[in-house]
């Protein structure tokens, strides 16, 4: 059964320091919504154009 988790994470290009972001993900598992998480960071950075490709880090869900 899916549950919704909110989380927030640094965000980062590698080489700057982008911020931070947050949102909710439905998800299975904390797994499985770490991996949507990352996903939707680095989808997030290509919208914007960015050259590099975003990664999140220190994922924190509730």
């Amino acid at each position: 059964m899916k549950r919704t988790w909110h989380w927030t994470a640094d965000v980062s290009d590698g080489k700057y320091d982008d911020g931070e972001s947050a949102g909710t993900v439905r998800a299975s598992s904390e797994a499985e919504a770490r991996a949507a998480i990352a996903d939707a960071v680095r989808q997030d950075g290509i919208r914007k154009g960015n050259r590099r490709p975003w990664t999140a880090s220190n994922i924190k869900l509730t």
